[in-house]
């Protein structure tokens, strides 16, 4: 897992988290308006993504992004494509901001059954 320092003129330093394996993320503080979406269509779902990032989840690298900063966490009824960033002092406990690429129904759960035909 590689973190990289990055200039927020706004804020102290803040860290993009990247990872080219699956993590687990401690139980985060982070506020709603911090979160940049990608579609206002994902914003319905918010609730669900603060949820699991403030209890703690774990994460994995989006393959088909491959960049190494975009991260799956997968909620009760959706994945989430995210970027996070974290204060550089909080070792992952503060996400100063969020950014919401992505918002997929989950498929955990679902069975394909292929009637046998021969």
């Amino acid at each position: 897992m590689a973190i990289h320092k990055k200039r927020n003129e706004e804020t102290a330093t803040v860290l993009l988290l990247e990872t080219g394996e699956t993590i687990e993320l401690p139980p985060a503080e982070i506020d709603e308006d911090t979160i940049i979406l990608n579609s206002e269509n994902f914003r319905t779902f918010l609730p669900e993504l603060l949820e699991e990032l403030r209890e703690g989840t774990s994460a994995e690298p989006v393959a088909v992004v491959n960049d190494g900063a975009t991260i799956a966490i997968e909620g009760a009824t959706r994945t989430f494509w995210v970027k996070l960033w974290h204060k550089a002092d909080s070792d992952l406990t503060q996400i100063e901001r969020a950014q919401v690429i992505s918002c997929l129904p989950s498929n955990r759960n679902v069975k394909i059954l292929f009637k046998n035909d021969f």
